[in-house]
């Protein structure tokens, strides 16, 4: 079996077994508060992937990394810097108007993929810090009131979660290198995820509940 092929199944593999977790976690999800490490962990999990603006951008920060080509660390800043976002927000500070900067950069990642240039690290490590802050910001906003093990179990999941997301949209973007619809199947990606940002600007404007 050769090496793309290798990729694209453990890929998929990781795609689906997030997916499936997060189907799990949906009834703990609705929970107001997480009360133990289970709920915790589950929550940070399944959040971030039935929610689908984080979900984007957690896809198109793997797709951005795979156009680069420069290994998965930027995938793990965009992750750690999620994880400032949510100290922050149980923290006494504030980051005002959070909801539209997580669409602001859910669309920003979606501008970035349609364009299919690699990002030089300076770019990219803030593209990435300023995405994971405000995304993990507002995806901690359900830990308000938690007690601390629920809230280490579910920044836990979070970062499972992103770090499986964004390395399989990579190695799914490396995979398909070669592949002769990857400029459409690109343009296709970075549609969606602006969408996704669309979306998000609707919800922070008060449209859509």
């Amino acid at each position: 079996m050769s090496v793309s092929k290798r990729f694209w199944g453990l890929s998929s593999g990781v795609l689906v077994a997030v997916w499936q977790v997060s189907a799990l976690a949906q009834p703990a999800v609705e929970d107001e508060l997480p009360k133990t490490f289970a709920e915790g962990f589950m929550q940070g999990v399944g959040l971030p992937v039935i929610s689908i603006y984080h979900l984007a951008a957690m896809i198109g920060i793997g797709i951005l990394v795979g156009i680069a080509a420069r290994g998965i660390v930027p995938v793990l800043a965009f992750g750690l810097a999620a994880i400032v976002g949510v100290a922050i927000q149980l923290s006494p500070f504030d980051i005002p108007g959070e909801g539209a900067f997580v669409a602001l950069t859910t669309m920003v990642i979606g501008v970035l993929i349609l364009l299919r240039q690699p990002l030089s690290p300076k770019v990219a490590s803030i593209v990435f810090a300023v995405a994971g802050l405000v995304h993990g910001y507002s995806l901690g906003s359900v830990l308000v009131g938690a007690d601390a093990v629920p809230i280490l179990a579910y920044v836990a999941g979070l970062l499972v979660a992103q770090t499986a997301l964004g390395v399989a949209s990579c190695a799914i973007t490396l995979g398909a290198t070669k592949w002769p619809a990857q400029r459409t199947a690109l343009m296709i990606a970075g549609c969606l995820v602006m969408v996704a940002g669309g979306v998000a600007a609707i919800e922070a404007a008060g449209l859509i509940g």
